[in-house]
């Protein structure tokens, strides 16, 4: 079935079958450890505007053994892949899903291991505000889209589309964030050395960079289910 297109009801179907299906729930696992090291990146955040070291810490390293684990199902997953009868198409499409998932664990892990770096380090309420927004978007954005996901096939095209438009505009508010914070960072930080400012930057890209590749995520839904 190389290069042949299926149908919306056609793919169901064959994702249905009983090793395909198994490929769908290992996918589903490893979206569950994706939602808890964003989650736990929220909590981290907490931790960490409150100066707290050492709770931020033991919060870090649960996001890195959540991320690591991640790893394990993902390479699970694809050895599953390489050995199923699925169109090619679909497959190639659930492999840079998964990837790309993937991804924003570990974007997200790095963002909170670059914050750690500084967390005694005083920054403006300002920043505080949107990183903590991002951090709450970022959590949102994530849930939106594991129902996009749960979804694909048992909604509308038009409901699961409003879905995906969620998914993208909580993405866009993020990116406002992300440009409000390099404002600030530029021209509202005062005293802040400049090390710190720079590590803040690479923080905050990371965040935003983990809420690109969930939009992305949604896109490969919509090339899968919606694009025929």
């Amino acid at each position: 079935m190389r290069g042949v297109k299926l149908s919306n009801k056609e793919l169901k179907h064959w994702l249905s079958k009983r090793r395909e299906s198994r490929v769908l729930k290992r996918i589903r696992a490893h979206l569950i450890l994706v939602n808890s090291c964003i989650t736990k990146a929220r909590d981290f955040y907490t931790f960490w505007e409150e100066k707290d070291e050492e709770a931020a810490k033991n919060m870090y390293d649960l996001i890195h053994q959540e991320e690591k684990t991640a790893d394990i199902v993902e390479a699970d997953i694809l050895d599953m892949l390489s050995a199923g009868r699925m169109p090619e198409y679909v497959r190639t499409d659930l492999i840079n899903f998964i990837k790309l998932a993937d991804k924003s664990a570990g974007r997200i892990k790095q963002g909170a291991n670059n914050l750690l770096l500084i967390i005694n380090q005083e920054f403006p309420k300002s920043i505080l505000q949107i990183l903590k927004s991002n951090f709450e978007l970022l959590v949102a954005e994530f849930q939106v889209f594991t129902k996009v996901f749960d979804s694909m096939f048992s909604i509308e095209h038009e409901e699961l589309v409003k879905e995906i438009e969620k998914v993208s505009q909580i993405e866009t508010d993020i990116d406002e964030n992300y440009k409000q914070l390099k404002y600030e960072i530029a021209f509202s930080t005062g005293e802040v050395p400049a090390g710190a400012l720079i590590i803040l930057d690479h923080a905050i890209r990371d965040i935003e960079k983990s809420s690109d590749l969930i939009e992305d995520c949604a896109e490969m839904v919509r090339s899968m289910v919606l694009i025929q």
